[in-house]
């Protein structure tokens, strides 16, 4: 991933802050399917990326025919779901696909590493991500770059997660991200 940092946007105020901001990836969420393809091509303007969130955008099925249809016909970088035939869709699609694992039990961990496993995706978002500890043991168990997600409100929490092994985070509350981004560089050019 070449944005550790990646916002989750859910609605046209929050793109168009994405839009004027110095993030190059972007996850759209909760947009209804009239909206979309005008973020995707506003984005590509910019020279953005725009991965949607099959599961939660208004107004398409997500599944192999919604995938297909927000990758070829939208022209999405690629997808979000929970869903097999939708990653599979992406993957035949030369589209990056990202399975979300919602850690609930130990159940639904063993079964998401398994899914993972059989379908290989990019990426696994594993929410919430404030269970980051739990991402070695996940990490371990796959071959499949974690990213987390969900209830990450602060630097540290951010932090923890890279931490912890993850590749990425997203998060829907941009200013946090951008507060994050900036403390880095600062740290990074030595003024502590």
């Amino acid at each position: 991933m070449e944005q550790m940092i990646i916002p989750a946007v859910g609605d046209m105020k929050a793109f168009e802050y994405f839009l004027n901001s110095d993030f190059t990836t972007c996850i759209c969420m909760n947009i209804h399917i009239a909206l979309l393809r005008n973020c995707i091509e506003m984005a590509n303007k910019c020279g953005k990326k725009v991965f949607v969130h099959l599961d939660l955008i208004k107004g398409i099925s997500a599944d192999e025919y919604g995938c297909q249809y927000v990758c070829q016909e939208m022209k999405a970088d690629g997808i979000i779901s929970t869903r097999r035939k939708a990653i599979e869709t992406a993957k035949k699609l030369k589209k990056t696909g990202i399975l979300r694992l919602f850690l609930i039990d130990s159940q639904s961990l063993e079964n998401g590493i398994s899914l993972c496993n059989s379908l290989e995706p990019d990426y696994m978002e594993v929410l919430p991500g404030i269970a980051c500890s739990i991402f070695p043991y996940i990490i371990a168990r796959t071959n499949v770059p974690i990213m987390g997600g969900g209830l990450i409100r602060t630097g540290q929490e951010i932090q923890a997660c890279f931490n912890a092994g993850a590749a990425a985070i997203t998060i829907s509350d941009m200013k946090a991200a951008e507060r994050y981004k900036a403390e880095e560089r600062y740290k990074a050019e030595g003024c502590k």
